[in-house]
């Protein structure tokens, strides 16, 4: 592989992770499994269209709409999946797999079914040198943004009193309220905090990635596969799973084309096979 293209194997890993990360702080910590997840990022993607992020005043206005918006959203799905938690994942499962349907027709309501274009903003639209080749300088921005977020997620997670109390809720969450903290609320940030943090990746990604038809689900099965792949709840498992799907993905679109979409699931049988816990070696690590 290239230079160019092994760099584009990390941006592609980076945006699946910044959704997944998501998508791992809801199951690992909440024991939810949100089908609308991937929802989420097409909402991110819908922002930066509708706010002209190929600008600099409609970028920064879609950056800063992300965090409500993902408030929002997220608030729905945990005032949702909160009375659900005695009656299972599927119930659960299923009440999020009606939010996303909602979601996919209020898209195409919105946009009328179509792609959704994106650009970067001046001065991000330009071209770098990569080994003698040009390369949009704006992906490598994102990949130094994709890698603060990181950064800072497993910061948070494994460093702070706040992951001390996700953790806490997650671990026992009957001890954890007779400690004075509130379960009901922990669910409702960290829910939050997970959608949050798909639809920035759907406003930073959305030149990368685009919106459009099946954006969707497309993200909701490989931040999925993602996840089983690093482990439940496992940040840094996430992370390298992550960049092992870029990486499949990239060298499977270059080589092969038509089985590109297999390799991905032959990938995820080989290490289910191997390692059922995943590539993550503990939870919030």
């Amino acid at each position: 592989m290239t230079a160019v293209g092994i760099v584009d194997a990390v941006a592609c890993g980076l945006v699946y992770y910044v959704v997944a990360s998501g998508l791992t702080l809801i199951l690992g910590s909440l024991r939810v499994l949100t089908l609308a997840h991937g929802s989420a990022y097409l909402a991110g993607t819908w922002l930066a269209w509708q706010l002209q992020a190929d600008t600099p005043a409609g970028y920064l206005a879609a950056l800063g709409a992300a965090i409500p918006t993902g408030i929002a959203l997220g608030s729905v799905g945990a005032a949702l999946t909160w009375p659900l938690r005695r009656h299972g994942h599927l119930a659960q499962a299923l009440a999020t797999l009606g939010l996303s349907l909602i979601a996919a027709q209020a898209f195409a309501a919105a946009t009328g079914g179509g792609w959704l274009p994106a650009t970067p903003p001046p001065p991000l639209d330009t071209t770098v040198s990569i080994a003698g080749a040009r390369y949009p300088a704006y992906r490598l921005l994102f990949i130094a943004a994709a890698l603060l977020i990181a950064l800072i997620l497993w910061v948070t997670m494994s460093r702070t009193k706040a992951g001390l109390t996700v953790r806490a809720v997650a671990d026992d969450p009957a001890m954890a309220a007779s400690i004075g903290i509130r379960p009901a609320l922990v669910h409702s940030l960290v829910f939050a905090a997970g959608t949050v943090l798909a639809v920035l990746a759907g406003v930073l990604a959305a030149p990368i990635v685009p919106g459009g038809p099946g954006t969707d689900g497309q993200m909701l099965v490989t931040s999925l596969l993602i996840v089983v792949l690093g482990g439940a709840g496992d940040l840094r498992g996430a992370f390298v799973a992550a960049l092992v799907t870029g990486a499949v993905t990239t060298i499977g679109v270059i080589t092969a084309p038509a089985v590109a979409p297999f390799l991905l699931f032959a990938v995820l049988v080989a290490v289910v096979a191997i390692r059922p816990s995943g590539l993550g070696s503990r939870r919030w690590a």
